[in-house]
């Protein structure tokens, strides 16, 4: 006689890793409830956007090293959902911070963690590198604007502020109109002449 085991419903279901379930009650778990906790869960994934911004440029180094001439661009580059330009600076910000840290002279834990202001640094020459560097400018937490105004004062180019450029603006926009309204004049004192 064979003893089976009788039972008023199925059994629950052994939830697997993976599982939309437990993926929102590990949600659940995680969720930042303080100020703190949603800056260390913010700056936790800032800083893996930041190893992902380098892994796109690896990755595009090697499609642009890799392919054939002309291929990149027509079947790599053209179907990725940025522009050409974010492309150039996402492979070059790449390739100077892989540089940077086979040389050890900057770590990768030491830099933005924005591809364009790591793209930014990239183009400093050695010595204002060196200046930045002393500078405390090498850090994760630099702001592109930081980096940009600093470059500026080096440069002995004054920093613009928001105002200073849309008083720029206004300034060029009556320029126009006066420009504009002397070439009607022109024009019209010229249509005279033909006529």
């Amino acid at each position: 006689m064979s003893r089976r085991l009788k039972l008023d419903h199925a059994p629950e279901p052994v939830l697997v890793e993976g599982d939309a379930r437990v993926l929102a009650l590990e949600a659940l778990r995680n969720e930042p409830q303080a100020a703190e906790d949603y800056v260390a869960t913010i700056n936790h994934l800032w800083r893996q956007a930041q190893g992902t911004f380098l892994e796109i440029g690896k990755l595009l180094i090697r499609a642009k090293d890799t392919l054939a001439h002309g291929e990149y661009t027509e079947a790599v580059e053209a179907r990725l959902p940025f522009s050409g330009r974010t492309a150039y600076q996402l492979r070059e910000a790449a390739r100077w911070a892989m540089e940077m840290d086979r040389l050890q002279t900057i770590s990768l834990n030491q830099l933005p963690g924005a591809y364009s202001t790591i793209y930014l640094l990239s183009t400093l020459d050695r010595s204002s590198l060196e200046r930045a560097k002393h500078d405390g400018l090498i850090r994760p937490d630099l702001r592109r604007a930081e980096l940009v105004a600093w470059r500026q004062k080096r440069m002995g180019k004054p920093v613009r502020t928001r105002a200073d450029l849309e008083a720029r603006r206004e300034k060029l926009r009556r320029d126009r109109e006066r420009l504009d309204t002397e070439l009607r004049e022109i024009e019209e004192a010229l249509a005279e002449i033909v006529d």
